[in-house]
């Protein structure tokens, strides 16, 4: 949705139940930009998240599955992916994952994958394999230093990957290619009230300003921006304004630092 409203064309691609609380979430979404016609709706129950929010803006989630899970190849329509620059999957199962971003890879598709709330259900060699289908790779700091330990960016560039983008919550983030580094933090002009949709957040805009400068440190200060600002609003969406973003944008600072610096899973 940031996507949208930010000025890019958004599809959505997802199976979803033909429930009235998934009728209303659509609605909603629409309103935000967001094109649906592409949702598959079948008989079955929704999938439904409860998002828990303590004062400091952090927040647990309790996931119970629906039919939204069944998503696969067969879902999406060639076509759609012929005029799509970004194909981004998030949250979804490993072997559906897997399949979507092999489709899209070989209809020469920039492909994104962030594991989000499946990512302890990817073993390390799944993620390897899937790596030649993904351009990007957003993880968070936390997963890749518990789940993914054996694992290193050589290792993943060697795999195919051409990105590799560490979330690092209120720290900020660090991307880094095979030729550079980059580092990067931003400060709220918001009061941080709910994390619910910043890190999504943070992998729209990146991909958006991606896509437009080819640049990943560029595309860092955007993909921080969001996400700090989202921090600020309550609810999984943000309502966008451009001089808000503006502003957001002149509170962060990314900076090319030396790759061999860059140090991950500090003792804290």
């Amino acid at each position: 949705m940031t996507v949208s409203q930010y000025g890019h064309r958004a599809l959505l691609v997802a199976r979803a139940s033909t429930h009235e609380l998934t009728r209303l979430v659509l609605e909603e979404v629409k309103q935000y930009g967001v094109e649906t016609e592409y949702v598959k709706l079948v008989e079955g129950p929704p999938g439904v998240v409860l998002v828990i929010v303590d004062k400091s803006g952090e927040r647990t989630m309790i996931k119970h599955p629906g039919v939204n899970e069944d998503l696969s190849p067969g879902d999406i329509d060639r076509c759609v992916l012929k005029d799509t620059h970004v194909f981004h999957v998030a949250s979804v199962k490993p072997s559906v994952a897997f399949s979507l971003l092999e489709l899209a890879s070989r209809e020469g598709v920039v492909t994104t994958l962030d594991p989000g709330g499946y990512v302890e259900e990817w073993s390390t060699e799944r993620l390897l394999q899937a790596l030649r289908h993904v351009h990007t790779l957003f993880l968070n700091e936390q997963n890749l230093c518990t789940h993914f330990k054996a694992l290193d960016a050589s290792k993943m560039f060697k795999h195919g990957l051409s990105i590799l983008v560490v979330k690092r919550g209120s720290k900020g983030a660090v991307v880094l290619t095979q030729g550079a580094c980059y580092s990067g933090y931003a400060e709220p002009i918001k009061r941080p009230v709910d994390t619910t949709g910043a890190g999504d957040a943070f992998d729209a805009l990146f991909n958006a300003k991606y896509i437009e400068s080819k640049d990943p440190g560029y595309s860092l200060v955007y993909g921080l921006a969001a996400g700090s600002l989202k921090t600020g609003f309550r609810g999984s969406f943000m309502q966008w304004n451009s001089k808000l973003f503006k502003l957001q944008l002149e509170k962060v600072v990314v900076e090319r630092v030396d790759c061999s610096e860059v140090v991950f899973c500090e003792e804290r």
